[in-house]
């Protein structure tokens, strides 16, 4: 994990149009976040808990919101991801221009042959499209 960054970009339960009201407390001290998106491959992952959203390096776009990190507590949403993703810096482009560094959980291990490809990156998105609920802890 990297050092305490300036912002962060979340692309799937973190958001807050997606995030239960459990994950949400881990957000408290966070800023309002901006449509935002950054290159990847992402893809929906099954659970009985809800699906939630892997992101790996690759050559697609995934959308999110792009935060100020605030006082958010980091060592909660590190462990809330666990030890899959690693919180990585990436380029984060938001839809009003320009480009900006944040922090964002990348998927560290092979997508399986379940996950489901989401083409268009966009994980709130394909869970309105599909019905399928989010993950809820």
């Amino acid at each position: 994990m990297s050092e305490r960054p300036e912002r962060l970009f979340f692309y799937g339960v973190l958001m807050g149009k997606v995030a239960s009201p459990a994950i949400q407390g881990i957000l408290a001290g966070i800023a309002p976040g901006v449509p935002a998106s950054t290159r990847g491959l992402l893809y929906a992952v099954p659970d009985p808990r809800g699906a939630y959203p892997v992101l790996v390096p690759g050559e697609g776009r995934v959308m999110g919101m792009l935060h100020e990190a605030g006082s958010v507590d980091l060592a909660a949403l590190d462990a809330f991801e666990g030890s899959d993703y690693d919180r990585q810096p990436v380029a984060v482009e938001p839809v009003s221009g320009g480009s900006r560094m944040a922090d964002a959980y990348i998927y560290q291990l092979a997508p399986r042959p379940e996950f489901v490809p989401i083409a268009h990156g966009d994980f709130a998105r394909w869970l309105r499209e599909t019905g399928t609920p989010p993950f809820s802890d």
